[in-house]
């Protein structure tokens, strides 16, 4: 019986481990945390990673466009390696082009993003736009889109460290 008790302990415990150690996901070396529950500005945003405590770990940051694009999936231009030029090495408008997003699909399911967001999630990124510092790059998962907006959007934020 006490065998029994010991292994029904272990398990709840192993259990509760996996249940409540956070849902960070890990993607090409980085560690990505829970989507926020609410939408931020950009500024919000930074201030979002940096006040963020989850899975016992408080250095987050914002992603640079590099590191969120290594988020999409199922969209060979605009994921990671892909086509679209967009990256912490190309910040302005003449990096973008028509390879930087596919399809629209309404209620996909997470079909473009790696961590399951859906269509109706856009997440920010650290980049700016280099010829227009008012916008900043981010990435839109209805189509697994990379593109800028005004840093007074309000758009969701993953951190990263």
């Amino acid at each position: 019986m006490k065998k029994i008790l010991a292994c029904f302990v272990i398990f709840a415990a192993l259990i509760f481990v996996i249940s409540c150690g956070g849902t960070e996901e890990s993607i090409d070396g980085n560690i990505w945390s829970s989507r926020s529950s609410s939408t931020y500005t950009w500024s919000g945003a930074f201030s979002y990673c940096d006040n963020l405590n989850e899975g016992g770990y408080s250095d987050w940051r914002l992603p640079n466009i590099s590191e969120l694009r290594t988020t999409i999936k199922n969209c060979s231009g605009s994921q990671s390696g892909g086509s679209c030029r967009v990256s912490d090495n190309c910040l302005s408008d003449n990096c973008w082009s028509d390879s930087c997003y596919c399809d629209y699909r309404k209620n996909n399911g997470g079909y473009y993003s790696k961590l399951g967001d859906d269509d109706n999630v856009a997440l920010w990124s650290s980049s700016t736009k280099s010829d227009a510092t008012s916008r900043a790059w981010n990435v839109y998962f209805d189509g697994g889109y990379v593109g800028s907006s005004s840093k007074t959007y309000n758009f969701y934020v993953r951190c990263v460290r």
